[in-house]
């Protein structure tokens, strides 16, 4: 019996600590520092060649306290990564949008999958949305930041 635990606890230890492997994104977000106008037929395209990328969708009368704008252009100018954005009313027309049903959002696509996305109904989320700290912590749990190139 102590043999059989001897051998499992360290599998299971592995497994339920591994930390989860970073996203690179595509070369074109990265050396970049602005958001990238795009359509839903782009958005769609990308996810169809399994492209990995940050997509931040957004209405026009957002009332947070601090625009989210300010935080993520802080964070694409202290980090030279690039942002794709969309208006809501185009993101409608997206494969996305079966998930992601409220704006703002900011949305972490790797190789044509949502791995995950701010809420924007979520109290949990609102720091991410008016701190720039926490929203580039947020992201360093998913994005490889600093590709030492």
């Amino acid at each position: 019996m102590k043999k059989i635990l001897l051998l499992i606890l360290p599998i299971i230890f592995i497994t339920g600590c591994s930390k989860q492997e970073l996203i690179t994104l595509e070369d074109k977000y990265y050396d970049n520092n602005t958001f990238i106008t795009s359509t839903a037929t782009e958005i769609d395209s990308y996810l169809e060649n399994k492209e990995s990328f940050i997509l931040y969708t957004y209405n026009n009368y957002c009332t947070l306290k601090i625009p989210c704008e300010d935080i993520f252009e802080s964070f694409m100018t202290n980090n030279n990564i690039s942002i794709l954005s969309i208006p809501f009313s185009e993101f409608k027309n997206t494969k996305l949008s079966k998930k992601i049903k409220y704006a703002p959002t900011v949305i972490i696509v790797d190789k044509g999958k949502v791995i995950t996305s701010l809420n924007a109904e979520s109290d949990n989320d609102l720091p991410k949305y008016q701190d720039i700290d926490e929203f580039t912590n947020w992201i360093k749990e998913y994005i490889v930041i600093d590709r030492g190139i």
